[in-house]
């Protein structure tokens, strides 16, 4: 199968308004048998809605094919960019990774693993520039009973920390770059880093709607976010920012400066 993604074929119609510029990121490890179709999904919902777009797909040193199948899907579309991590550092090290290598008015995130249809990318999409920000949450939770479960503890204990009522914390959202880039490199890793940017969206005044979404079944791989070892450390990381944003400024201390990835980083060769 050919990894040419045709701008023209994959355009889908769409009744709402041409809207500004996006950078959509996509983070991939080991997602060769997913990369393909999730990055045709991405293109086909925000080629219509949008007036420029670019893809950025973010390797995080898979072993297998996922770089060249990235490197090839980024020939046949110049509006797709492509980084490869030097090894891997992680769902979190990626995604600030990618916001910063953004360069449009809006940046979107989605993860590599086609588990998101255009059509389902198309209804956060159509909602941008309603609010500051679009956040998603699942309309049909169909996973194993323990694994709502525990989502949903995250969800109940996020809110009462960080004084929210968000409904889901790790769809995939779409914010203003400009904010983003503004923020310190974060205290959190791993997936945990995805709901890390939406608390310090809120904290720094970003008004937000909510979408629900309907999420396909991965057609390769597995997940392994709720792995024991995993679980833990996101115990670890949701105390540690608990610290940072509202220990901290409780008792008047300032967070560190602002950092940005810097050019030289030996992690930013794009292509």
């Amino acid at each position: 199968m050919s990894a040419t993604v045709d701008m023209a074929a994959t355009t889908i119609a769409t009744s709402s308004p041409r809207r500004g510029s996006i950078s959509v990121i996509v983070t991939a490890m080991n997602e060769q048998g997913n990369l393909q179709p999730a990055v045709e999904a991405v293109v086909q919902a925000v080629a219509s809605r949008f007036l420029d777009y670019e893809v950025i797909i973010v390797d995080d040193g898979s072993s297998d094919r996922t770089f060249a199948m990235a490197e090839a899907l980024a020939a046949g579309n110049p509006r797709i960019r492509v980084h490869r991590n030097p090894r891997n550092l992680g769902l979190g090290r990626s995604y600030r990774i990618g916001i910063h290598l953004a360069t449009h008015e809006y940046t979107a995130w989605v993860a590599g693993n086609n588990m998101l249809s255009a059509e389902a990318l198309g209804r956060v999409y159509d909602r941008v520039g309603e609010r500051d920000m679009v956040i998603s949450h699942i309309l049909y939770d169909v996973r194993p009973l323990n694994r709502r479960l525990i989502s949903r503890v995250f969800v109940v204990g996020m809110n009462l920390l960080f004084s929210v009522r968000l409904k889901y914390y790790t769809g995939p959202p779409v914010f203003r770059s400009a904010v983003a880039k503004r923020f310190p490199p974060g205290v959190t890793s791993g997936s945990l880093f995805v709901a890390e940017v939406l608390i310090r969206l809120l904290r720094a005044g970003q008004t937000y709607v909510e979408v629900g979404l309907q999420p396909q079944p991965r057609t390769s791989g597995a997940t392994k976010t709720f792995r024991l070892k995993n679980m833990l450390g996101v115990c670890r990381g949701v105390m540690r920012l608990f610290w940072e944003l509202r220990v901290r400024r409780l008792f008047g201390e300032r967070a560190d400066a602002d950092v940005q990835v810097s050019e030289s980083d030996s992690a930013l060769h794009s292509r």
